[in-house]
């Protein structure tokens, strides 16, 4: 009898990050999970093996694993693939780390560090989060730099307005391509917009991403002279995007504070979404003068 021969996964010695440094069974079963998590209506198992080209019996071994260990849920009836329980659970866990005490930039003092934290920036901004939707009508949200990247903070949702379903608690993508990462590039060190830039390729996201580096770079100059950012479906179709700069009581820009909303919207009424954005970002200024007074 001819044994058939077990297959399992190669792992070389790579340093940290490189390709060669990757499990592909893991892999797979990480492209199954996003996949499902595109999809919350659920997809069967062929539809998951086709749209990933997997090997049907290997997708199978993949679902049965993460079923298993309760990362996917199966409906007995339909047979159809959801999320599991064990996502509430690692999703509770990365907005704790989220919201870790850490400061905004590397280069400022520990006492404003502590104040102006991400999480402390949520805690005391959200009720104007709150004011900003309830007047609008629109979901607002906080963005920050963290870890050299633009991660979103904070969503309040509007529960007439069509939710941005790319975006979550810890988006981390592209920043060229929406108004909130338009704005922390704007305001950020032309040195540090370089860098950004070279690590992260303007690449196109939305039917207006802007491409060109020089054009984009012109983008930036726009927006500090005007003081708002505009996202005209750069991110995605049928939604556009407003965002201010939050400024900290020394005059650095601590955050973003951005709404969405469909284009037609925008046509009808740009210039009073913008003031009301501009004014979120004076009372949620005037809050973190405050707050800083208090910790003096």
């Amino acid at each position: 009898m001819v044994m058939k021969q077990a297959q399992v996964d190669t792992y070389t010695a790579f340093p940290f990050g490189e390709k060669g440094d990757l499990l592909h069974s893991v892999q797979r079963a990480l492209r199954v999970l996003s996949l499902i998590a595109e999809h919350p209506q659920g997809l069967s198992a062929r539809d998951i093996s086709s749209m990933l080209s997997l090997n049907i019996s290997t997708c199978y071994h993949i679902l049965n694993t993460l079923v298993t260990n309760g990362y996917l849920d199966r409906r007995p009836q339909s047979q159809m693939y959801l999320l599991g329980p064990q996502i509430p659970f690692l999703n509770n866990a990365f907005v704790l780390g989220l919201n870790s005490q850490e400061p905004f930039s590397p280069s400022d003092d520990e006492m404003e560090s502590s104040i102006f934290s991400a999480a402390s920036l949520v805690e005391r901004l959200r009720s104007i989060l709150y004011r900003l939707t309830e007047q609008t009508q629109e979901p607002s949200y906080l963005a920050c730099w963290k870890y050299g990247e633009v991660v979103l903070q904070a969503i309040v949702e509007a529960p007439q307005a069509p939710k941005v379903t790319k975006l979550y608690v810890g988006y981390r993508g592209p920043a060229h391509c929406h108004a909130l990462g338009k704005i922390l590039l704007a305001y950020s060190d032309p040195a540090i917009v370089d860098r950004y830039l070279d690590m992260h390729p303007l690449s196109p996201s939305g039917p207006n991403t802007i491409l060109q580096r020089s054009r984009f770079i012109d983008e930036l100059n726009d927006i500090v002279r005007q003081g708002y950012s505009i996202d005209l479906e750069e991110f995605s179709s049928d939604i556009c995007c407003i965002a201010v700069p939050i400024f900290a009581p020394r005059g650095q820009v601590v955050a973003a504070l951005p709404i969405s909303f469909a284009p037609d919207i925008l046509a009808r009424r740009s210039e009073w979404l913008i003031a009301q954005v501009i004014r979120a970002s004076n009372h949620a200024r005037a809050e973190l003068r405050l707050s800083s007074a208090r910790h003096s």
